[in-house]
């Protein structure tokens, strides 16, 4: 009996993967083509964007400002996707530009004395490395700390940590190596010492569940595992942060005093696109593309570990999976060759499948690494 409900339930979830690789096909007509493994860098859009686009230009060429109102309840909507998406308030959201714009925000947004200290990983993303200078002018410390190894990222940017400590910032999964830091352990060495955690989480948001209880401050571009265009950033300031932070600009949309960091109107085409691809991805389901993300991910690990390369990324990642070999430019380029888009980060070979990627294409992925490093 126990063997017959064993297949019985492989077989639904055979016919559920069935349906939904069906729909992922049609709905990512991209998949016909290349097997595209670089979700890391820019995610494929669904099948429904352009006409979402289009249909809100048409809009603005039909009753131009006279849409304010169904402008400003577009932005409430998608306010309230996202704030349900990772469970914050939605005060707590601010709709800026960029990734880079919610790090520098944030930094120039503290209130620096001299003798203080920010601390973060000397290799991380320029969006972490470089956004200081308004800390440096008062006197603080960068304290950029040298990671000895992938399983070793968060444990030292703990250690480094001190009573000076006014702010950490770190990526939240590595864009080069896809090492993924533990958010918690730093939120809780962060606050014992009163300090704010900043987190760059364009590698993360959308393709692992995210969890922001120990962060003070997220900042997400939608462009990656989002699946939704350049020009729109997803910044997460929590209440805590209102005690810290004292938004560095200042617009129309949030006037002094007011904590809002949002300061003037977003970019609601970009929103129309997020809004309309949230509610995609709501349908499919959350956990079946962060499964699918961590299953095919796990493929590309156990393939390249079978072929006995040097495996960079840890086990504590999302979606990117790194591995280092002589010429990762050459190798890429060869793979290309091949019909399979993956990426050369700092010697590395980066491949990042997302819920678009089908097990064939991984299978296509597999034959041609195995017969380009022949």
């Amino acid at each position: 009996m126990n063997m017959e409900l064993d297949r019985s339930s492989a077989g639904r979830a055979g016919a559920r993967e069935a349906d939904i690789e069906a729909r992922l096909r049609e709905d990512f007509p991209y998949r016909d083509g290349r097997v595209y493994l670089n979700s890391a860098g820019a995610g494929l859009p669904w099948r429904g964007v352009a006409g979402v686009a289009a249909e809100h230009y048409a809009q603005i060429a039909r009753l131009g400002a006279d849409a304010q109102p169904q402008w400003h309840e577009l932005a409430a909507r998608t306010r309230g996707r996202v704030a349900a998406m990772l469970r914050v308030g939605v005060d707590e959201i601010a709709f800026l530009r960029s990734t880079t714009e919610v790090m520098n925000l944030a930094a120039a947004s503290l209130d620096w004395s001299a003798g203080d200290e920010v601390v973060y990983p000397a290799d991380d993303f320029p969006s972490v490395v470089l956004p200081w200078s308004s800390a440096l002018a008062a006197g603080a410390h960068p304290i950029a700390v040298a990671v000895p190894d992938e399983s070793s990222r968060t444990d030292a940017l703990v250690d480094a940590i001190t009573q000076r400590t006014r702010m950490v910032a770190v990526t939240h999964v590595n864009a080069t190596t896809g090492t993924r830091v533990d958010l918690d352990r730093l939120g809780d060495a962060c606050r014992a010492v009163d300090a704010l955690l900043v987190v760059d989480g364009i590698e993360a948001l959308g393709a692992i569940p995210v969890d922001l209880a120990r962060v003070d401050v997220y900042g997400s571009g939608v462009f990656k595992w989002l699946l939704s265009g350049f020009g729109t950033a997803i910044g997460v300031f929590r209440e805590r942060t209102a005690a810290h932070l004292t938004p560095a600009y200042r617009g129309y949309a949030n006037p002094a005093p007011s904590p809002r960091f949002e300061y003037s109107e977003p970019n609601f085409p970009g929103l129309a696109v997020l809004d309309a691809t949230l509610a995609y991805l709501d349908d499919l389901g959350w956990a079946t593309v962060h499964e699918r993300v961590r299953m095919l991910t796990d493929r590309v690990s156990d393939i390249v570990d079978s072929l006995g390369l040097d495996v960079v990324t840890p086990a504590s990642r999302a979606g990117i999976f790194s591995f280092r070999v002589p010429d990762a430019a050459g190798l890429v380029a060869r793979l290309s060759d091949r019909g399979i888009d993956v990426v050369a980060k700092q010697g590395l070979v980066r491949v990042s499948p997302h819920v678009y990627t089908s097990h064939r294409d991984i299978d296509r992925f597999e034959r041609a690494l195995a017969d380009a490093i022949a």
